[in-house]
């Protein structure tokens, strides 16, 4: 395990809007956690989940398919996810899968 680089994740709410900073890599060992986690905060009362991208270095498609989940789940509840910010790493990977779109907002 001291070889896995860390993901790190900060949230923070203001009102009605959540922000939620990934820093390190998005891999299969933590996306269906923080798919939970970004879907949950729908249900908290959160109207805008923002996913703030610059600092996260990798991922994979486990991390890509947890935010597209994520994304379902929380307009299920009428709220809305943006990635912000898209590290170059994570512009590569929404380029290749044709899902920047979906993701962000220009």
């Amino acid at each position: 395990m001291p070889d896995e680089a860390p993901l790190d994740v900060v949230t923070a709410v203001d009102g009605s809007t959540a922000r939620v900073t990934l820093r390190g890599e998005l891999d299969l060992d933590r996306a269906e956690e923080v798919a939970d986690q970004l879907s949950t905060l729908a249900t908290e009362g959160a109207t805008q989940v923002i996913v703030e991208a610059s600092a996260l270095s990798f991922i994979d498609s486990s991390g890509l398919r947890a935010l597209l989940t994520a994304r379902e789940q929380i307009e299920a509840a009428g709220a809305t996810l943006q990635v912000a910010n898209p590290s170059p790493a994570v512009e590569r990977v929404l380029e290749m899968t044709g899902t920047r779109a979906l993701l962000t907002r220009e």
